[in-house]
């Protein structure tokens, strides 16, 4: 059924794209296609190729709905698409490569299958017990949870998701004491976040105590859930189900369209999925805006609810104020919150970029305390999370790689080691791990701190179960400094005071969900480095990307195939 063709991508898009323009020109010519036409399937495949690079599972242009299937032997229709393979495949007016369409398709049907109505076995005076103290949309999404084989619950910071999903433990473990259940998200910081919450609030919940020992004792990323090692396929799939009767994932705005599709296959016919996610944040890195499209398919309405009221920031949060300023595209309101002296909230124009280093390391001062007095290694990971940088890109002087470049050496300095900006190893280096490495356990994402021993430096990460773990340095082959990271890579963490940095520059990756995912870092202080324009041009720009997710999902017939 899998079409093979080399679409790895490469760092700057234009090298695969070219390669597999001329793959499909050749294809086209070799199968019977006009030569007249040969121009024309160049370029929509570099269009195509251009549209995932930005995050799009297609190319959606009402022009293309007028492209004659006749006239190219490689692209073929949506309703053709399951008996006759071919690298292109036209869906009304969007253009997909095979692979992304068969994802979407194969995406939809298992949502189909998955959203389905189940018998509530608890009577009225055990549902007014597990919601009781909950608001009205929190009891909504306990009640859809109950009821419902998908639930999607969306929710900005401090809405209560962590605490709806406690009470949602308690209902289901009433109908059936024994449920097996998986805790997953998509990296390895925001597994062990969730896990944390989730016991965190268990711990303040009397009635749900004996949760504790129920749940598992481990929050998995997604590649280890499905059993994936680095390039190897899922272990667990339609044919080999995941062994578990609920399956609960969170931060589910970063989960990409291929992903999204190994997941919902793996999930047994009688299990239950529940989903939590922020859909205001940045959609996944990859392909796909798999969360906003479900969280506004109208037929998933009755399997979703969205938390409004949120208990961390009230009416007087600044940060909270700013949050929904911003989600709102009001541009002039972000400005003036920004400008209007809240506590919790301070504005700074861009300066030159070694003095404002100098100011953005006063956030880790706490950190170089914990360090010099030699404190425990758990108290000064806890030192350090207090704050973080957060940049909007990575090259150019305002990116993550000169700013960590210049931190670093302040760190040295502060530490009283050689200063050196290239150096790779050094005494109070945090460190972020780029990718999966399961036979050390570490995963993307996760960030420890540089101690240097007697025999080397190593790398102490905060403690899954018991101790912090402890890796060498020299078999971290993919690992980064994290004294700033990007945006991107902030989602699944918090920290009580986030210092956002924009370039100076404007770049389309300048978006409102790029400063609301930066400014929900924070739960006590944001700072935000920026020009005037810019924080207003991004607050303007909504990110679209292309997908016929919603569509698939809301026709049930389309085109005859679905």
């Amino acid at each position: 059924m899998t079409l093979q063709l080399p679409i790895e991508r490469s760092e700057f898009g234009s090298p695969w794209a070219d390669s597999l323009a001329s793959l499909l020109v050749r294809l086209h010519e070799q199968q019977g296609g006009g030569l007249q036409h040969s121009v024309r399937i160049a370029s929509l495949t570099r269009e195509i190729c251009a549209a995932l690079d930005s995050g799009h599972s297609c190319l959606d242009n009402p022009r293309l709905e007028k492209i004659a299937l006749y006239h190219s032997p490689v692209i073929v229709s949506a309703e053709s698409a399951l008996a006759r393979v071919a690298p292109l495949v036209l869906e009304q007016s969007r253009l997909y490569l095979y692979r992304y369409w068969f994802d979407e398709y194969q995406l939809a049907q298992a949502i189909k299958r998955l959203n389905r109505t189940l018998a509530v076995s608890l009577n009225t005076q055990q549902l007014e017990q597990v919601c009781l103290g909950t608001l009205v949309l929190q009891a909504q999404a306990i009640n859809v949870a109950l009821q419902q084989g998908l639930t999607l619950i969306t929710g900005g910071p401090g809405t209560g998701k962590t605490f709806t999903l406690v009470r949602i433990l308690m209902a289901l473990l009433q109908q059936n004491p024994h449920l097996n259940v998986a805790l997953a998200a998509p990296t390895g910081k925001a597994a062990a976040r969730m896990q944390e919450a989730l016991r965190t609030s268990l711990a303040k919940t009397p009635l749900a105590a004996g949760l504790l020992s129920v749940l598992p004792n481990t929050a998995f990323t997604l590649h280890r859930l499905l059993g994936m090692g680095h390039g190897t396929k899922a272990k667990f799939n339609a044919q080999q189900p995941l062994p578990y009767d609920l399956i609960i994932v969170d931060e589910a705005s970063m989960i990409d369209l291929r992903m999204a599709a190994q997941l919902f296959a793996a999930i047994a016919p009688t299990a239950r999925l529940i989903l939590l996610g922020d859909a205001n944040q940045l959609a996944a890195v990859e392909a796909g805006a798999v969360l906003a499209e479900i969280s506004t398919a109208q037929s998933l309405l009755s399997s979703s609810v969205q938390l409004t009221e949120s208990q961390r920031f009230g009416q007087n949060s600044g940060i909270g104020q700013l949050a929904a300023a911003v989600c709102a595209g009001a541009s002039d309101a972000t400005l003036v919150l920004l400008k209007q002296g809240l506590t919790d909230v301070a504005y700074h124009a861009l300066e030159q970029s070694e003095t404002m280093a100098q100011k953005l390391f006063q956030g880790y001062l706490p950190l170089v305390a914990a360090l010099q007095q030699q404190h425990s290694i758990s108290e000064t990971l806890t030192a350090f999370d207090r704050y973080r940088v957060l940049c909007a890109v990575r090259e150019g002087s305002y990116g993550v790689v000169s700013i960590n470049q210049r931190l670093s050496v302040l760190l040295q300095k502060a530490l009283g080691l050689a200063e050196d900006p290239l150096k790779m190893w050094f005494h109070g280096r945090p460190v972020m791990v780029t990718q999966n490495d399961y036979t050390l356990g570490v995963f993307n994402g996760d960030i420890g701190i540089t101690v240097e021993e007697d025999d080397g430096f190593y790398v102490y990460f905060p403690a899954r179960d018991g101790e912090p773990m402890r890796v060498s340095a020299a078999r971290l082959a993919h690992s980064e400094t994290a004294l700033a990271l990007t945006i991107h890579k902030s989602q699944g963490s918090e920290f009580a005071h986030v210092a956002v940095v924009l370039p100076k520059d404007d770049t389309p990756i300048l978006s409102r969900e790029l400063i609301y995912t930066g400014i929900t870092r924070a739960k006590t202080k944001i700072s935000l480095w920026a020009l005037e324009p810019l924080i207003a041009q991004a607050v303007q720009r909504k990110t679209q990307r292309a997908s016929g997710l919603r569509a698939k999902l809301d026709q049930h017939e389309l085109g005859g195939f679905l």
